[in-house]
């Protein structure tokens, strides 16, 4: 028999956003893969502190658009994944958010499945919607539109679509954004949180107010 892959979302920051199912999961797997930055370990360590107890693997993901270099480091993940999975046991592959999200988890799935190995997956909070509940945001209401849009999306083009947009990852081009919006006085800026969850947690309610440096973790909301 072979072994099962558990894709494991585990919230964006707080270790009480941590499910129970998540927890239980990650008792059960053999083996738990990790990213090396370890904000999906340390909040899985401060939900489930014997989390040391397993057998852990730590892995890090390259930050480009190179897509030959992502492919080749998906492929190194997945080919250490693979064997464990062969040889019947279960891997744990943690990530912040959701698994089914703007995640590296997504590829590693794909890749599994053609091999036809089983894949289980398990929904952590997204982050889209922790950041909402910081700015006490309500999403959806009646007939609007939300659009997820992530930082390497067009933003000029994004900002004209109806309803809500909720700009992820923005990074480098928060700066942008912002010039977008002061341009663009029709927009309404509703709120921006970064690093969701974690100690250094920032909630901006005002647009004047977000710094203009390259944050990944920065999660902006405009109507």
């Amino acid at each position: 028999m072979s072994g099962i892959l558990y894709g494991i979302g585990v919230g964006c920051g707080d270790p009480a956003d941590v499910t129970y199912k998540a927890i239980k999961t990650t008792q059960s797997c053999d083996t738990v893969i990790f990213p090396s930055g370890k904000r999906a370990y340390d909040i899985i360590k401060g939900a489930w502190p014997e989390i040391d107890s397993k057998s852990l693997k730590f892995f890090s993901f390259p930050m480009t658009h190179d897509e030959s270099v992502l492919s080749e480091r998906r492929e190194k993940i997945y080919d250490f994944i693979k064997t464990l999975l062969a040889d019947g046991k279960d891997v744990g592959f943690a990530t912040i958010g959701d698994v089914l999200v703007y995640s590296t988890f997504s590829y590693i799935k794909e890749l599994a499945e053609n091999d036809g190995f089983s894949v289980g997956i398990i929904n952590g909070i997204p982050s889209f919607l922790s950041c909402a509940g910081k700015l006490g945001l309500i999403l959806g209401q009646e007939d609007e539109e939300i659009h997820i849009i992530p930082g390497t999306g067009d933003l000029d083009a994004s900002l004209e679509l109806s309803g809500i947009k909720i700009f992820m990852k923005l990074g480098k081009r928060l700066g942008e954004l912002k010039k977008a919006l002061a341009e663009k006085p029709e927009h309404v800026f509703l709120g921006a949180v970064n690093r969701c969850g974690m100690p250094d947690e920032s909630v901006y309610t005002r647009l004047s107010d977000v710094p203009e440096e390259k944050s990944y973790l920065m999660t902006a909301f405009v109507r």
